[in-house]
């Protein structure tokens, strides 16, 4: 049996879900006709109120926001539900909102806020370049999960992540080591703290590093979409440089550049060696297995829980850098001569 919800009662009304809300909280600002037709069409449809935000109030939970940016990531996807879980027994009440990658985030922070009267806010994904003002504005505490925020210097700012710069120097070193001399890059940079700029500053340092010329025309520009992925991989292509190997700043953008590679002529990893970041539960499918830099989901998620609750209770702001893992995987191999 379907469940009757408050659009189907405001449909059923011909009134807005707000109005049926006002009637519901029993708010005086309703026409009494109104109030007796949407109160006739609750009791005909057996429709059961959720009393969830009500009971927040009544029973002073505090609340706590979780902002997910990227509708389509699915390292991100898996991190918010590993959030979920670890708040779980905590006596918070977690609400999330998933946004698209270029949406503000602070924007549904502020919404939620008002909605729910949030204590707190954990941001997954985010981009703070060009942000500070944003951040400042929104005083609350807020933990950042799989960026640095320590440069934000702010008493109730926490944040988790790996350490992208380094993870992104690991990443290109294994690569050196095995014989590569040309390798291609696909992600963004950018200047605040952002995970994919780190990643890629870092495989930067350590190839010139080990004495091997940055060529900017091996990297191509791209989101986190394998759509993104394939046409920045297609036009990288076009410009007909050589190149023995590729790194992604995520898995997904590692399967669409593939994709494109195959339709190149390009076998994986014979003539490409392919490494992605995050280790999602995909790249153990993929033909070949992807090779990844593997971040530790439920770790992050818990830190992240750990620090909003010491935020709340007026403690000390921390960052927490977590070990990443690599995944060996079938994606790259060392250069034949």
């Amino acid at each position: 049996m379907r469940i009757v919800t408050i659009k189907d009662v405001a449909r059923a009304a011909g009134v807005s879900i707000s109005t049926v809300s006002r009637v519901l909280n029993d708010r005086q600002d309703v026409d009494p006709q109104t109030r007796a037709r949407v109160l006739a069409m609750v009791k005909k449809l057996n429709y059961i109120r959720n009393q969830s935000a009500s009971n927040l109030k009544q029973l002073n939970i505090a609340a706590i926001g979780v902002i997910l940016s990227g509708r389509r990531n699915a390292f991100l996807t898996d991190l918010a539900e590993e959030v979920m879980q670890a708040g779980q027994g905590t006596g918070f009440q977690f609400i999330m909102d998933i946004i698209d990658e270029k949406a503000s985030q602070f924007l549904a922070a502020r919404k939620l806020y008002m909605e729910h009267k949030l204590q707190g806010v954990i941001f997954l994904g985010s981009n703070l370049e060009g942000q500070e003002n944003e951040v400042k504005r929104l005083e609350l505490p807020q933990v950042y999960a799989t960026i640095e925020a320590k440069h934000l210097n702010s008493d109730h700012i926490s944040s988790v992540s790996i350490n992208n710069y380094q993870a992104g120097a690991k990443a290109a070193e294994r690569l050196i080591e095995l014989g590569h001399r040309s390798i291609a890059l696909l992600g963004y940079f950018s200047k605040a703290g952002d995970s994919t700029g780190q990643r890629l500053h870092g495989a930067v340092d350590a190839m010139k590093k080990a004495g091997i010329r940055y060529d900017d025309r091996l990297f191509c520009e791209v989101g986190f979409t394998l759509e993104s992925a394939y046409k920045g991989m297609k036009t990288l292509l076009k410009r007909g440089m050589d190149f023995t190997a590729l790194i992604t700043c995520s898995d997904i953008m590692s399967i669409g550049a593939v994709r494109a590679l195959y339709e190149h002529g390009k076998r994986v990893p014979k003539d490409v060696s392919v490494i992605g970041f995050d280790g999602i539960e995909l790249c153990n499918y993929t033909l070949p297995a992807l090779t990844s830099v593997r971040q530790p989901t439920r770790q992050i998620a818990a830190e992240a829980v750990r620090l909003m609750k010491a935020l709340i209770q007026d403690q000390k702001a921390e960052h927490v850098l977590v070990e990443c893992q690599f995944l060996p995987g079938e994606s790259i191999q060392e250069v034949k001569s």
